[in-house]
């Protein structure tokens, strides 16, 4: 007796710690509004310490202090956490069995291997800071990384399921057209026009590359520099719960599909599994739009005009990356449930039948391991079957580029902040200073 009242203590006590450990969406909570305060620094100091504890959030912990350090200006520092975290997200194909078994367990209590796109991100930043800190072939490694993660993400017949980023492209090719600058190298210019051609390729309509595959070789490129303006608007999605497994109609159409191929055993009703999933919620997430109120940026500089195009939407790819992974593996999902719901419930008939043979005829004790019985064949079954809700929160909503050559010298660029509707949300002035062959990066981010 007194061995199991330690068991049954232990596991109290494992059940308490488990109750109060925090949540990572209440970890990130201070430190996100710290950053939509222009704290950036500050915000990216209170999540270093979680690095250190090699915790199942780590992961995540390093990708959103990598990333605030990066707004920081702190390209260094930013460049050690995300050179770890990258090594942590390499994108490694797993199988469609493996994916399903992983969405029924408790994922909470297992260490964040990031989303796809998330991980292929790191390279994208990585890449950034390089070019910020003048070190063009490491950019141009990292920018290329992009693209090589991408391929690797497969569908179930072979197929890449995403196309190339053209952000990534694009500053892989201005990262080669500064390599040139500085060694002459002409194999670094062909390197930046077939990334153009191949932009042009996925987005014929993008003015902006057409422009700047024909300056690529332009006798004016020699005598004057560029400025090159980075921005990240607004705030990504976050995860949120799709609710009830049987209030999804896909899900619910999906989970009778699949009790429809069971063999039921004697004394189990279809009724009685159905209901067993009453309280179950969906382990898929989904991705839930934040805000976003700067469509775009107008620059001028000295008479000369630009605004800004958007090369990648990390929302719409967010939303599309769970959306394609909800409907790969939606039937595999509900057939797995509904095994193990049909498992559980024939289980929980022979339990009562035993119960009631041990009950001799007491009523009350049969009634009363009725009753246990169906709370282990239900809630007990599904209880630990929630959504994993982390993700990666302080990336923007889009990014966009817009370039401008001009001669060398100082100037003021007056950046317009443009709404959706079209009106001028907010005006600011930036001096910087162009040198010849050389450009000048301006990164500005929103979070409203």
């Amino acid at each position: 007796m007194n061995k199991m009242m330690r068991i049954a203590a232990l596991l109290a006590l494992a059940l308490l710690a488990a109750a109060c450990a925090k949540d990572y969406r209440e970890v990130i909570s201070a430190p996100e509004q710290k950053f939509y305060q222009g704290q950036e620094y500050e915000a990216a100091r209170m999540i270093l310490p979680h690095i250190n504890k090699a915790g199942k959030d780590r992961l995540l912990f390093m990708m959103e202090a990598g990333y605030l350090l990066h707004m920081a200006g702190r390209y260094e520092d930013s460049n050690r956490v995300l050179l770890a975290a990258a090594q942590m997200a390499e994108v490694v194909p797993i199988s469609i069995s493996r994916e399903v078994a992983a969405l029924l367990a408790d994922q909470t209590v297992t260490n964040y291997r990031g989303e796809d796109f998330e991980k292929v991100l790191v390279h994208m930043y990585l890449g950034i800071n390089f070019l910020m800190l003048k070190e063009y072939d490491e950019a141009a490694v990292e920018f290329k990384a992009v693209n090589n993660e991408l391929l690797k993400i497969k569908t179930e017949n072979g197929e890449a399921r995403y196309k190339q980023n053209i952000m990534a492209k694009y500053l892989a090719a201005i990262a080669h057209e500064l390599r040139a600058a500085s060694t002459g190298n002409e194999d670094d210019l062909e390197y930046a026009e077939v990334e153009y051609r191949q932009i042009l390729g996925l987005k014929p309509g993008l003015a902006m590359a057409r422009k700047d595959l024909a300056q690529l070789r332009s006798p004016l490129s020699s005598s004057t520099g560029e400025l090159v303006v980075i921005f990240q608007a607004g705030r990504c999605p976050v995860k949120v719960s799709r609710g009830k497994l049987v209030n999804d109609p896909g899900m619910s159409l999906a989970l009778t599909a699949a009790l429809g191929t069971q063999n039921l055993a004697a004394g189990v009703t279809a009724g009685a599994v159905m209901s067993s999933l009453s309280i179950a919620e969906n382990p898929i997430p989904k991705f839930k739009v934040r805000t976003n109120s700067t469509k775009h940026l107008r620059v001028a500089v000295k008479g000369q005009q630009t605004s800004t195009e958007m090369l990648e939407n990390i929302e719409y790819t967010a939303m599309k990356n769970l959306e394609d992974d909800y409907a790969r593996l939606q039937g595999k999902v509900a057939a797995s449930i509904i095994t193990k719901a049909v498992i559980a419930a024939a289980a929980g008939v022979a339990a009562a039948e035993a119960a009631r043979k041990l009950s001799d005829g007491n009523r009350g004790l049969a009634s009363l391991m009725g009753v246990l019985v169906g709370a282990g064949t239900g809630a007990g079954l599904f209880a630990a079957m929630k959504p994993d809700l982390r993700c990666w929160h302080t990336l923007p909503a889009n990014l966009q580029l817009a370039r401008m050559r001009l001669r060398p010298g100082r100037y003021t660029a007056t950046v317009q902040y443009i709404g959706y509707n079209g009106a001028v949300q907010e005006v600011k002035q930036l001096n910087f200073e162009v040198k010849k062959k050389e450009k000048y990066f301006i990164n500005i981010r929103t979070v409203e």
